[in-house]
């Protein structure tokens, strides 16, 4: 873990620092460093400060309910964070196979000899997309209260990443700078979040998150259709008004 702002310092234990080779080593600094570069531990500490707020307010009913799911959405960006870091990871020991081995061996296995990394892989691609709806109930009942994305999920966002050439393009010096942050615009970065969860939906074939993006974009298309039959009939209804006398009604 990294703990504090001003001046972080990170922890790392015992068994992980027996367990871990040099490079395997390297990535975890990195990505110990990466949550504090990128200024993590700041929600880290309000999801904290909420836990502990909603262990004291459980007999209010609506006050539980609303602070559980703030919880859920500072979970998710928790999840998500711990992806983002693991990218740092990997550019700072620029090994994409320690990576992967080091993500394996959290996964609770300290004999490499013994895993299979293809097979690990096609976990992933089964936790992605396998199953029925009651299985995919279970994997978000179970994802939900956890602060890290399972190993296999990291190992195959970090290897989808790799291939998609934005590693490469890192590497190659092609990144933003720290000193264009203030010419940064917010709701860019925010249109390329919003992005990013698309284009995860659309690549997963779980049931259920197959549904809920049918019926959000059946929602969507609907919503469309409304607005631009308002708007035509606005527009067809100031047309008329124009005519003859010149006023609209």
């Amino acid at each position: 873990m990294a703990i504090g702002r001003k001046k972080p310092f990170i922890v790392m234990t015992t068994g992980l620092f027996d367990l871990f080779n040099a490079e395997e080593k390297r990535f975890v600094i990195g990505h110990e460093v990466g949550h504090v570069l990128s200024g993590h531990s700041v929600y880290r500490t309000i999801l904290l400060l909420l836990v502990w707020l909603s262990t004291k307010i459980m007999w209010i009913p609506l006050g539980a309910i609303a602070i559980q799911a703030i919880l859920a959405g500072l979970r998710e960006w928790q999840r998500k964070s711990e992806l983002s870091s693991d990218r740092a990871g990997l550019l700072t020991c620029q090994n994409p196979e320690a990576a992967k081995s080091a993500l394996m061996k959290l996964a609770g296995g300290s004999n490499l000899s013994q895993m299979n990394p293809d097979a690990f892989m096609e976990q992933a691609r089964e936790y992605e997309g396998g199953g029925d709806a009651v299985d995919s109930v279970l994997k978000l009942m179970t994802t939900l209260p956890q602060s890290h994305p399972f190993a296999v999920v990291r190992v195959a966002e970090l290897h989808r990443w790799t291939e998609s050439g934005e590693y490469q393009r890192i590497l190659d010096g092609q990144y933003p700078r720290r000193a264009s942050d203030k010419d940064a615009s917010v709701s860019e970065e925010a249109s390329g979040a919003a992005n990013s969860y698309r284009e995860g939906w659309s690549r997963s074939s779980d049931p259920l998150v197959k549904t809920i993006r049918d019926v959000a974009g059946g929602a969507g298309r609907a919503g469309g259709q409304i607005f631009d039959t308002v708007a035509d009939r606005w527009r067809g209804g100031q047309s008329g008004g124009t005519e003859g006398d010149g006023t609209r009604n």
